[in-house]
Order: structure tokens, then sequence, then C-alpha cells
């Protein structure tokens, strides 16, 4: 049955789901790249939408096929547009549940986001993260959403591997781990800290840099070396570079 209404009550659930509040409710995100939904094979879909002149194609067989069929929705090509967060879309969405888990690792190498505010930085750090084998990435609860689609899409199929945690300052703080800030002042080249298990390195908010409370708790402080014709770096690329340390 192809769904043409507007009405619908399956189209305005999944029509909800493209705001933040509406995913929390659900614990529902989408993907709308086909190469992420194929790498993300094992992970239950929860729903499968696509747009009449797709599913007629036939080309999302092999992914429908792993579907069970009540979860499966077609729209007609009027109404799927709205169901989109991309300017052009393939004519397929997978909605599945919310990956965040627990903090409850007793080692291991993190970076840890304070603030970060642009999900495309979140979604860019969720990939470099996981080319270069960091043990996982934990986000403060006042970052930007994980689940935006623009995170998901910057991430690629980076969100269904790398382990993600959330966790507030306050929290983090007290973990049995060696907490290091990044810091212009004072600071130990990336290039010549000796990075340790139990490492949790702070990326800062884009503009304000790591937060007062998270600098008066940090064990020690990094930077990255730079011209000095350059103040500062994408916090991205600031976080693959460290990344890159952490890891070689």
């Amino acid at each position: 049955m192809i769904i043409t209404s507007k009405n619908n009550n399956t189209y305005k659930f999944l029509k909800g789901l493209l705001e933040k509040k509406h995913r929390q409710e659900s614990k529902l995100f989408m993907v709308e790249k086909p190469v992420v939904i194929e790498e993300a094979e094992g992970i239950e879909i929860k729903y499968l939408a696509l747009s009449e002149s797709a599913y007629r194609s036939n080309k999302f067989e092999n992914i429908i096929k792993n579907v069970d069929q009540d979860k499966v929705f077609v729209f007609s090509d009027n109404i799927f547009k709205n169901l989109c967060d991309a300017v052009t879309s393939p004519g397929i969405i997978a909605y599945y549940s919310y990956l965040h888990r627990d903090f409850d690792r007793t080692s291991g190498k993190y970076l840890y986001l304070d603030d970060i505010r642009e999900p495309g930085n979140l979604g860019g750090i969720i990939r470099s993260a996981d080319a270069l084998g960091l043990d996982g990435l934990i986000i403060s609860p006042e970052s930007c959403d994980l689940y935006n689609p623009k995170t998901v899409r910057s991430s690629m199929s980076s969100i269904f591997r790398l382990p993600i945690y959330f966790m507030a300052r306050e929290d983090l703080v007290n973990l049995d781990f060696n907490i290091l800030a990044t810091s212009l002042e004072n600071s130990t080249s990336t290039r010549d800290y000796d990075f340790k298990d139990k490492d949790i390195v702070v990326i800062g908010n884009e503009a304000k840099g790591v937060s007062d409370f998270i600098m008066s708790h940090a064990k020690d402080f990094l930077n990255i070396p730079i011209s000095p014709k350059v103040d500062s770096l994408n916090a991205n690329v600031a976080a693959s570079i460290i990344i890159y340390e952490m890891m070689k």
C-alpha cells in the first residue's frame, strides 16, 4: 500500500523524528545514506521508509529483504520528500534505536567533547575516532545532538561502530582516568606528550574552549603546535590530530 496522505499516523510519526524532542521521546534516529544502511548490517532497522519511485525501481531490494515487511512503509514521492533532512534523497530512510551507552570502562584512551556545538564537527570527530582506533568518545550533555541528521551523515557508518557515551563534566572528573585539557597556555605539545592508557583528552567548545570547571580539574594541558599566523583550528581538525597522536 502506498501512503499518500499527510494525515497518515505513520507519516506523522516519522516526520516528527526530524525534530530532536521527538527523537528523544522515541529514542529513534534516521539514516538517509544507502551505503551506511548496508554497512550497518546486523543492527535492527526499526522502520524503513521508501519513496514510491525508489520502491518500484527495486534498487534497494537487498536492504528491503532483510527488514520485517510490517516495518517497511512506502510513501508517494510527493510526501516522502517531507520526511527527508537531506536536500536530495535517494528515496530511502532507515530508522534505528539510539546507540549510546553508559560509560563503564576501566581502561583505554578516549576523547571528551565539552560542549561541542556543530553537528558537522561532531560527526567528523566520530569518523576520525573510528578510523584511528580510539577506544571511544564521551559527549557532554550540553553538546549538540548526537542523532542530528547532519551529525549522522557526517559520521557515515562510524556511528554504528564507535562506542559513544554521554557524561556530565562532574562525573568525568571523578573517573579514575587522567583528564587532559587542550590549552594554548602552559601546555605540552601533542608531539611531545607521552600518551598512556586511561587518558581522556578534552576538546572544548568551538568558541569558548574547554570549560573552567574541567580546566580546574585537569591533570595536564596539551597544545597542537601550529603556525603563529593561524590562531586556531577547526574542532574536528584539532580532535583528529590529537586522536592520531594518542594512537600512533
